[in-house]
């Protein structure tokens, strides 16, 4: 019963997701999106998010045709440095924004990750001294008239 359980558990935790531009140009509130900034953009927000801030990560709180309202959880520089938020609120006007992704889960790499992730645990199992696929437990009798 725990074997089945261990593997699903590895499973839900081997969810990958990959950032992909928007299939529409409305924004609903709770969408993981990355938005890039302007140059100008990024000078806009210094005082809220730190210099030479390129990318802003988070959830959309609200949007509109002025800008939009984020829950920021990851913030990355011009250098590539990424910083962690707590989904502290930030205004973004439109206007600073060079271009928006949305977060998708990526069924390709999720699959392959759980594979190996599944097969990994099977080896550790089977060094364990767990019983293999096609093996019966100890203990039981072979088969018919045994």
């Amino acid at each position: 019963m725990t074997t089945p359980l261990l593997f699903a558990a590895a499973l839900a935790l081997t969810a990958c997701y990959t950032y992909r531009p928007l299939a529409t140009t409305e924004l609903a509130a709770g969408t993981r999106v990355s938005a890039q900034l302007t140059s100008s953009g990024s000078r806009e927000l210094a005082g809220q998010v730190g210099p030479d801030v390129l990318h802003l990560e988070g959830n959309v709180l609200r949007a509109d045709s002025a800008g939009l309202e984020m829950e920021v959880r990851e913030i990355e520089s011009y250098r590539g440095i990424r910083s962690d938020w707590n989904g502290e609120q930030v205004r973004v006007p439109r206007v600073a924004v060079a271009g928006i992704q949305e977060r998708k889960l990526s069924p390709g790499g999720t699959g392959i990750m759980s594979g190996v992730i599944v097969a990994g645990l099977y080896a550790v199992y089977r060094i364990l001294g767990g019983p293999g696929l096609f093996e019966g437990n100890p203990g039981q009798s072979g088969g018919p008239g045994r």
